[in-house]
């Protein structure tokens, strides 16, 4: 069994963050305790840290939480009911899981229920030395190390925004927001038939060699070039794949093609978050704007095997590899040099 104490990082709006030795959580019937071995640093995390205005928890932004999503470690211990892992097996956290018993999941959609058993009401969470967690969220895998498992979550986050935007052989996708997200998608839309990707961000530096060697085909910064003025070589885009800004959206329906989709992600609070689009272009040219929401967090078995098979190379997009002790600096570097950071992966 562990020590009776351990750490965790704790935060609070604006951008308060401390560590803290604190009890290791007792398990629990149909919960397992899990040594953590790596957890990304998520951009929601930089929200939950930085907004005082935010809902993105079940606490208020103003109260000491634990924080921490993208967890991939090893099971300590597990509670009464669960049978699909044991003690010493590897595990990767889903953020939010279905409740199989639902009315939408029985009926075909498990998409639209994320009310299975979390983590998000616990005392801690990923940034830590254990964390506890349903057997719901826990999801076998073997043959990466733990940072590159970890990157699963955000991986089956890039995975629905493509799944939402539906692109079919052939197309030409625009890709708009170069964080880890928008970049894992670009070997997403390529594997389900993308013909021609215009990777698209205003910032360069690390972010444009990666979308590279992801695969897009023209990498291109709005500080150049408006997107407005991209000269898309079927005269706009298929499909939008978009994780910048809200505000940005009217001029992606400006670049997309007779009946092109946009798959959007993204959050925004205050006057950012309200956007205004001309419905008459809207209708005539018959295209659409639909919500990527990864909540409940699908599809961990693809993308797992999508990183063993380096579809997506998760070596490449893990900028940087800091302890826990090293939480505060870690957040302050992804607030304060975003354009060569990607992903921070925290290991204990």
């Amino acid at each position: 069994m562990p020590d009776k104490t351990m750490r965790a990082a704790f935060v609070k709006a604006p951008f308060y963050i401390e560590l803290r030795e604190i009890p290791v959580p007792e398990v629990k019937d149909n919960w397992a305790l899990i040594k953590v071995e790596a957890c990304g640093i998520c951009g929601t995390d930089m929200h939950i840290a930085q907004l005082t205005n935010h809902r993105l928890t079940p606490f208020p932004p103003t109260q000491w939480q634990g924080f921490g999503h993208e967890v991939a470690g090893v099971v300590e211990a597990v509670g009464n009911g669960i049978t699909h892992v044991k003690e010493g097996d590897k595990v990767v956290l889903e953020s939010s899981s279905v409740d199989p018993f639902s009315t939408v999941a029985r009926n075909g959609r498990p998409d639209l229920n994320n009310k299975a058993p979390n983590f998000w009401n616990n005392d801690s969470m990923g940034f830590a030395d254990y964390i506890l967690a349903p057997k719901e969220a826990l999801v076998t895998y073997d043959g990466l190390s733990p940072e590159v498992a970890s990157l699963a979550e955000p991986l089956g986050v890039a995975l629905d925004m493509v799944y939402t935007a539906e692109p079919e052989l052939g197309n030409d996708v625009l890709v708009l927001g170069l964080g880890v997200i928008g970049l894992m998608a670009i070997p997403v839309a390529r594997l389900h038939g993308a013909s021609y990707i215009y990777a698209v961000n205003r910032s360069r530096g690390k972010r444009f060699e990666v979308a590279s060697q992801y695969g897009a085909n023209k990498v291109i910064s709005t500080h150049d070039t408006l997107l407005n003025d991209i000269e898309f070589r079927a005269g706009g885009v298929d499909r939008a794949l978009v994780s910048a800004p809200p505000s940005l959206l009217p001029d992606v329906f400006k670049v997309l093609n007779y009946g092109g989709i946009i798959s959007y992600i993204g959050i925004e609070y205050g006057d950012g978050a309200t956007i205004s689009i001309d419905v008459n272009d809207f209708h005539f040219n018959k295209t659409q704007l639909r919500a990527s929401h990864a909540s409940p967090a699908l599809y961990f078995p693809i993308a797992l095997q999508l990183l063993k098979d380096r579809i997506v190379d998760g070596e490449v997009i893990i900028s940087h590899v800091m302890t826990l002790d090293e939480i505060k600096d870690a957040m302050e570097l992804m607030r304060d040099k975003r354009e060569n950071v990607l992903k921070i992966v925290i290991k204990p």
